[in-house]
């Protein structure tokens, strides 16, 4: 049998300043991107400011228009970063066999606090270790582990656990690859619903539960915070600062009294405001943990 040519993708590139890389990578999403890749942050060169991040789309989409917003959206960002610079889009045209490759290049093995070894689906789980084998596919980047927000969770989420045990009911609000609901399933949490507004990231969560075996636990779903029975013992938001700051209201209610919640996605300058939608006289600041220029809380309600 002939074998079929490979499939074709565009790819989307451009060199950014650390702190808009999380920004740049969700409007490449926005834009039809069916994954995306940042570059990794080396840590032996620090004086390295700059990331490459990379997004893939389908060649029947006009790579020439995608250059152009792209690079558009790249000017009205100057209003955030003044010293942005001026970065320019590259378009490529690689094959499927090479973008796998990427993926693979940027998503090895990762060993996550004192318990956690998170595995791409082709990473054989080692026959050796005595941490717990998370498997997340990353195909199409809701959520890999990699993150500094993501190892914030999952850093949180293993210190209740050493020292609350795991809660009867938890939410992970904004599920993208399910990785945290995951996580406190195999931790011993026995009903998790996990909740996003992606049907998209709803099937990468639900194919990832599979390969977990965690899938009688979890309770995937596209409704709002206020249409679930609340409140949870537990809650979980990678967001953005915004949508935690504009939810505040909401995930007070959706906390029961003594409860926590772990939030992330917070840039170090944004901290400020979100306590101050999350005051002294509703929570208590249980813990804080920092990675590269991200912020974690683990709060509990009052």
């Amino acid at each position: 049998m002939k074998k079929s040519p490979p499939q074709r993708w565009h790819c989307l590139s451009v060199v950014v300043p650390h702190e808009a890389a999380e920004a740049v990578a969700n409007f490449l999403v926005e834009l039809g991107s069916t994954g995306v890749v940042e570059g990794v942050r080396d840590v032996a060169r620090p004086q390295e400011l700059t990331t490459e991040v990379q997004g893939f789309f389908p060649t029947d989409v006009s790579g020439p228009a995608l250059r152009d917003t792209l690079a558009r959206y790249l000017s009205d960002l100057l209003v955030l970063f003044p010293h942005f610079g001026h970065p320019i889009p590259h378009l490529a045209e690689i094959t499927s066999e090479a973008w796998l490759d990427r993926w693979r290049e940027h998503f090895p093995p990762l060993q996550v606090g004192e318990r956690f070894l998170l595995l791409p689906p082709w990473e054989s789980a080692p026959t050796n270790t005595d941490r717990m084998v998370i498997v997340i596919d990353p195909s199409m980047a809701f959520g890999t582990g990699h993150h500094a927000t993501t190892q914030g969770c999952l850093a949180a989420i293993e210190m209740l656990h050493d020292s609350q045990g795991p809660p009867d009911r938890a939410l992970d609000l904004g599920t993208g690859s399910g990785i945290l609901a995951i996580t406190l399933a195999m931790l011993g949490t026995r009903e998790v619903w996990a909740t996003d507004i992606d049907p998209l990231a709803l099937d990468e969560a639900r194919k990832n539960g599979a390969a977990n075996r965690v899938v009688s636990s979890l309770h995937l779903s596209d409704l709002p915070v206020e249409r679930l029975l609340t409140p949870f013992p537990l809650l979980v938001a990678n967001l953005f600062s915004t949508t935690l700051v504009s939810l505040a209201p909401m995930l007070s209610m959706a906390v029961e009294r003594t409860g926590y919640a772990i939030l992330s996605g917070i840039q170090t300058d944004q901290e400020t405001d979100v306590h101050a939608v999350y005051p002294p006289s509703d929570w208590r600041l249980y813990a804080r943990f920092a990675q590269d220029e991200w912020v974690t809380l683990v709060l509990q309600h009052v």
